[in-house]
């Protein structure tokens, strides 16, 4: 997932690299800055609390009850290396078994997928931590399983077309590599498309609840003996990332909200990403977890200003900006969302006169930015001009859209809205607030 060899740019036409925004970073990695102390309303303890970890002592509490907590952020605020660094320290406490699971890094087809095929590709990476983790689990703790599984698959085998027939092996002897193959050729089946991944959708949806219970009283087993293994973990934890990257909104809000329960009938604990368009949809998810916000960086708290400049040069060499003031300038139109950050230098390396970062080149960049991201419809500009005047927006969809397009900021849970820096110093967009008033 991560792109480890990604260096610091020192010379002008690395920039762009090093300020690449898909690069999820880990607090192992050279690029990652800690902002969880600028982040208003959001504390690591809560997440250990609600797994009942003392973030002091690192000490535990086994959870009679799953949980699931659902983490909500805009995209690019730094989610992802947020749960990365907690599945380190997590994994570390040997509270929980921690298995990361990104449904975008090339494991899932985003732009068609369904709960089962998750739910397919989490048991594959719990299988395969086991297999390479050095965890003493044998293999008859599988049997049953995979007795099932390899049934489901036969079925799916004599269900489709010789010509598409599903390229998955059922082996006669019970191993964790035999399973862990055929899951993996499941799984490498639902990342394409046709008749033998809608036939595993069918056949493993008709089965769904033997599945779930076949699925639970394996994490079950596993866990009891993690727990009276070497190395002692007390409890399993899914770390599951990426939803925001499925294709639509419709099928993330299918997947996460109408299928929620699906989730909740594996009984084990997990954290979930839920993209930011989604969050005014808590009352129902409140029904199976807890949800907490990763709010963006407010550049009002002592240091945090000072905590992005770190950020940024970490990434790009001092020498590559012309002085403080562009770096500043950056800080600002960034507006306390590292994503956009990178962004901005990005583009203002792209337009600049020459090999060096100043602050023509940033205007122009926030200008080309605000440009793009004035495409916005009637009931967009109405909602932001209703913010303008001080008005309370209401949640409708256009607002959820501007949630989702970086439009609209926010810095806390008390919905206090800002409109993105970028796009309000963008002449088209003044044009067409202008208009509105007329």
């Amino acid at each position: 997932m991560m792109v480890q060899n990604v260096k610091k740019a020192t010379d002008f036409y690395k920039i762009q690299d090093a300020t690449a925004s898909n690069i999820p970073v880990d607090e192992k990695h050279d690029f990652y800055v800690d902002f969880s102390e600028f982040r208003r309303s959001f504390q690591e303890k809560k997440i250990y609390r609600n797994l009942s970890i003392n973030a002091r002592t690192k000490e535990c509490t086994e959870l009679v009850q799953p949980r699931k907590i659902f983490l909500s952020g805009y995209r690019g605020t730094g989610k992802t290396s947020e749960l990365l660094k907690l599945n380190n320290a997590i994994d570390d406490t040997k509270c929980y078994f921690t298995i990361f699971v990104d449904i975008s890094d090339e494991e899932l087809d985003t732009n068609n997928i369904q709960t089962v095929d998750i739910l397919i590709l989490m048991l594959e990476k719990l299988l395969e931590k086991l297999q390479n983790g050095g965890a003493s689990i044998e293999d008859g703790i599988i049997e049953s399983f995979y007795t099932w599984y390899s049934t489901r698959i036969e079925e799916v085998k004599t269900s489709t077309s010789a010509s598409v027939s599903i390229e998955a092996e059922v082996s006669a002897s019970t191993s964790f590599l035999s399973f862990l193959k055929l899951t993996a050729k499941t799984k490498s089946q639902l990342k394409g498309s046709g008749e033998s991944k809608e036939t595993i959708r069918r056949v493993f949806n008709q089965h769904f609840s033997d599945f779930v219970t076949k699925f639970n009283e394996f994490i079950l087993t596993t866990k009891g003996k993690l727990q009276n293994s070497s190395s002692s973990y007390r409890d399993i934890l899914f770390i599951i990332d990426g939803f925001e990257k499925i294709g639509s909104y419709a099928d993330r809000k299918k997947i996460l909200i109408e299928d929620s329960n699906k989730f909740t009938l594996i009984r084990t604990h997990m954290l979930i990403t839920l993209p930011i368009e989604l969050f005014n949809e808590m009352s129902i998810l409140t029904n199976f977890g807890t949800i907490l916000r990763l709010p963006l960086i407010d550049l009002e708290l002592p240091g945090a200003k000072e905590k992005i400049k770190e950020f940024i040069l970490k990434r790009v060499d001092r020498k590559l900006f012309k002085d403080e003031d562009t770096i500043d300038e950056i800080i600002q139109y960034g507006a306390g969302h590292p994503r956009q950050t990178l962004q901005i230098i990005s583009r203002a390396y792209t337009v600049a006169d020459e090999d060096i970062l100043d602050l023509k080149s940033v205007k122009d960049a926030v200008q080309e930015i605000g440009q793009e991201l004035s495409s916005l419809n009637q009931d967009e500009m109405q909602i932001l001009q209703d913010i303008k005047n001080d008005k309370t927006p209401s949640a409708t969809d256009a607002y959820i859209r501007l949630k989702e397009k970086n439009i609209l900021f926010e810095y806390s849970d008390e919905k206090i809205h800002s409109i993105n820096p970028v796009l309000e110093s963008s002449s088209l967009f003044q044009k067409r607030l202008e208009s509105l008033d007329a």
